[in-house]
């Protein structure tokens, strides 16, 4: 028997008589479908959070429809049998209402919590997208989907959306945990090796005689392992390159004993500027120098830089007791992404030949976006 049928009855059962109702029978036809559809109620309820036993509430609407129609007593809500034919009608109307009321609540919230769910995966997956930028098509597809689904509010197709979704997710982790664990091995091997390159390479790291920094062959090696751990890490590598602004002249005026009393005096500086244990000061050759920051962003640079130029303008000679002889051009920049060794180092050098090309004695911070060709023609000009 269909939803209809329990309601109305058969066709069978209909009356196609003219013959004239009875307010009488219109009250009896009204009673029973009453009674039906509170016995439908009953028998297609689904249970809410509060039936502990899923049978209760059928049995209540049965009970119920029986008092509607000839006033049986309610056993589970006390109601007695009807001496007179009438019926508790406040309390079948709050049998209805509590149940409705009771219902809406569970169904708004199991959709809220339906929400919430979908809404959890959504952001999983755009977190997901977000981190690996491979799996981004194929996430906002599933995105859309469970969208879509929701968005028509047919529990069938959110059902289905949700698990072509975890079918597709699925897929997708395995490949990217077969893509990390293989470049986890590659990471592994990678600095493994770099490990050793280190060791070997303060093996091999040499002071300069004159300075105590370190020689241009040390400084060559920590500048490639400061790029390789930059491109494995992602940590920021800002590179400062000093050069004397008159040393010739110094050299030329007090000699070759003085030009090297300021050198060393410039190294002492740098040393003194740059004094974390991982700030790697080199001669890099003649009267230039150069500073490795290394984990250090340039932007906090600048006071570091600042604190050496005022400390070189300081410096004096015994030669020349009462004179300020040495001044300094600085250049720095930070390394970006896909940068090599030379394209590093070349761009400081161009940042070093603008700060001579503006009036010597400054700093001048060159990125990536603002680099030239060449410095040739500023070194030219130097």
């Amino acid at each position: 028997m269909d939803f209809v049928s329990k309601i109305f009855g058969s066709r069978s059962e209909s009356s196609d008589s003219k013959e004239p109702v009875s307010i009488e029978s219109i009250a009896d036809g009204a009673l029973d479908t009453l009674g039906s559809v509170i016995r439908v109620m009953g028998d297609e309820s689904f249970p809410l959070d509060k039936d502990v036993d899923p049978t209760t509430f059928p049995t209540a609407c049965a009970e119920i429809a029986r008092h509607v129609e000839n006033g049986a007593a309610v056993p589970s809500f006390d109601i007695p049998q009807s001496q007179n034919g009438a019926r508790q009608w406040e309390r079948v109307r709050r049998f209805f209402a509590d149940r409705r009321h009771a219902e809406k609540s569970f169904v708004t919230g199991r959709l809220q919590d339906y929400r919430e769910v979908v809404d959890d995966l959504v952001a999983g997956l755009r977190n997901i997208g977000e981190r690996d930028e491979t799996t981004e098509t194929s996430i906002r597809e599933s995105l859309q989907t469970i969208e879509d689904a929701v968005a028509a509010g047919a529990l069938p197709q959110i059902k289905a959306a949700l698990t072509q979704t975890v079918s597709q997710v699925n897929e997708t982790f395995a490949q990217q945990k077969e893509a990390y664990e293989r470049q986890l091995q590659e990471l592994n091997e990678r600095m493994s090796s770099l490990r050793q390159d280190l060791v070997e390479a303060r093996e091999e790291m040499k002071r300069d005689a004159l300075t105590d920094a370190y020689n241009r062959g040390a400084f060559d090696t920590a500048i490639a392992q400061s790029v390789n751990m930059h491109f494995i890490m992602q940590q920021p590598v800002t590179l400062v390159m000093v050069d004397l602004d008159n040393f010739k002249e110094i050299n030329d005026s007090l000699g070759h004993s003085a030009g090297d009393e300021v050198l060393r005096a410039v190294g002492d500086g740098l040393a003194r500027s740059f004094i974390r244990k991982s700030d790697f000061v080199a001669r890099y050759g003649g009267d230039e120098f150069a500073v490795i920051l290394t984990d250090t962003p340039a932007r906090h640079c600048e006071p570091l830089i600042q604190r050496f130029l005022e400390h070189a303008r300081n410096i004096r000679v015994s030669a020349a007791p009462d004179e300020a002889l040495v001044a300094c051009s600085v250049g720095y920049t930070e390394i970006t992404e896909g940068d090599t060794v030379a394209e590093l180092v070349k761009r400081a050098d161009q940042a070093l030949y603008q700060a001579k090309g503006r009036g010597r004695d400054q700093a001048v911070f060159l990125p990536a976006s603002e680099a030239g060709e060449s410095p040739e023609s500023g070194r030219q000009s130097a």
